[in-house]
């Protein structure tokens, strides 16, 4: 709920170290904009602008300014400043105790070019937006040519062979230093991309690597952090990551962050047929969440909001009871979305419907037949696709033939459906009616049985 988030009457101030050059806005512009979007883009260059400008009325305001600033409601300032922090260049600070909530906003510069394309994640991310002849334009851009100096002497000179120090007799004033709460302003570096706690299993890797070729030497701070990003990255699972992990040892004699995202890469894109890995929002878009702004009242309005809240893994991960999802389910999964263009909250419905009528399993036949279905209505909300399952549950079913009818039709088994459809409720029905629609509900469709 943004509205418990952030209020208009809500203070901030806005801080940072040093200025923002010309070519960090150079930088910004062409490599960041892709990946945060035009509106995260003008939110941070209003922010910078302001703390330049450093004026008190500017840098110290209420929420409700900047609101009018960028023409924006609280929500979409929200939106695009989560995406300022995650991508790090932004840190919030939320002052404790205080009525109205006082911010800091601090400025991050941004990753220099070398340390941009170099980065394992970004680069890989801009790569998939903007496409390979895009992506090595902007790389030959930000890239200077060494020249090759083996041939020349250095013949700099130091620093104490020009300058000297001054007598005590030549000195007119003396130097004392003095104690300032105020810091000299200075570049802070970005520091890079901030992952939470990381939920790899390095146990289960080390399980799938033998210590005779990889020993734990080589898992340095750097390469378990390297595992981490390109797991996350490239949706890894432990295991795969091991026998990854494996081949590098096998082919170099060592492990290193270079190494591991060559040989991750290698394996993506054999594995996806050249793709690499894009940058998503890994639940319902906000603009897409019909709960983001209220709360749910019905039973089902609370199912919307979970879905619209939950991922298709976190669906996946329910239905194992809490276990791993299976590769293939995952990759069945992905595939869907990218081929179909499904929302994560669309997919979500669409999993849960298939799981809970298919008796737990998921059929590869029944979630293509249903996402190609959903993705011709266009469907890219929750309560959208749960509309259309319920209608796609009450299509009358076919007449059996005359052979099928007999004793076993009356035992025959009925299929379970998500509980939000079985608590489907219309007020206005008589209870013969209500009873006939529930036992509709309760059958999956019979076209798309055989």
């Amino acid at each position: 709920m943004h509205w418990k988030e952030l209020l208009p009457v809500d203070t901030l101030q806005i801080e940072a170290f040093g200025l923002l050059h010309d070519y960090d806005r150079n930088v910004l512009t062409l490599l960041y904009q892709p990946l945060i979007g035009a509106g995260a883009y003008s939110l941070y260059m209003t922010m910078w602008s302001a703390h330049e400008q450093q004026d008190s009325l500017v840098t110290k305001m209420t929420h409700h300014h900047l609101l009018l600033m960028m023409r924006w409601d609280t929500k979409k300032l929200l939106e695009e400043r989560r995406k300022l922090e995650g991508i790090g260049l932004l840190k919030t600070f939320l002052k404790n105790g205080e009525d109205p909530r006082h911010f800091t906003y601090e400025l991050q510069p941004p990753l220099t070019p070398d340390r941009f394309f170099n980065d394992g994640v970004l680069n890989i991310y801009l790569f998939n937006r903007l496409g390979r002849n895009r992506y090595q334009d902007l790389k030959k851009y930000f890239s200077v040519e060494k020249p090759d100096l083996s041939e020349y002497k250095d013949m700099t000179a130091s620093f104490n062979e020009v300058y000297d120090s001054l007598h005590p007799s030549e000195m007119t004033t003396s130097y004392e230093e003095e104690d300032d709460v105020r810091e000299i302003a200075s570049r802070n570096d970005n520091k890079g991309l901030v992952f939470t706690s990381s939920e790899f299993d390095f146990d289960v890797m080390k399980q799938h690597i033998s210590d005779m070729i990889v020993t734990e030497k080589m898992f340095t701070d750097s390469v378990k952090k390297t595992i981490e990003r390109l797991a996350f990255v490239y949706k890894i699972e432990p295991y795969e990551m091991g026998r990854i992990v494996e081949q590098a040892a096998i082919h170099h004699d060592e492990l290193s962050d270079d190494l591991l995202r060559k040989e991750v890469s290698s394996w993506f894109a054999l594995e996806n047929r050249g793709k690499v890995p894009a940058l998503q929002y890994r639940r319902q878009p906000a603009a897409l969440q019909e709960f983001h702004t209220k709360a749910p009242v019905t039973e089902e309005e609370k199912a919307a909001q979970r879905y619209e809240q939950m991922t298709p893994y976190d669906i996946l991960q329910r239905a194992a009871e809490g276990g791993k999802p299976s590769e293939a389910d995952m990759k069945l999964v992905e595939r869907i979305m990218d081929e179909q263009k499904l929302t994560p909250g669309v997919m979500n419905v669409l999993l849960d419907f298939i799981i809970e009528t298919q008796d737990k399993k998921l059929s590869k036949n029944y979630v293509e037949k249903f996402a190609s279905h959903w993705a011709r209505a266009r469907v890219k909300t929750v309560r959208e696709a749960m509309d259309l399952a319920i209608k796609e549950l009450q299509q009358p079913k076919k007449k059996a033939s005359p052979a099928s009818r007999g004793k076993g039709s009356s035992s025959a088994r009925k299929d379970k459906v998500p509980e939000w459809i079985s608590d489907q409720k219309e007020p206005d029905m008589s209870h013969e009616e209500r009873s006939e629609k529930q036992d509709q509900l309760k059958k999956m469709l019979s076209k798309y049985k055989k």
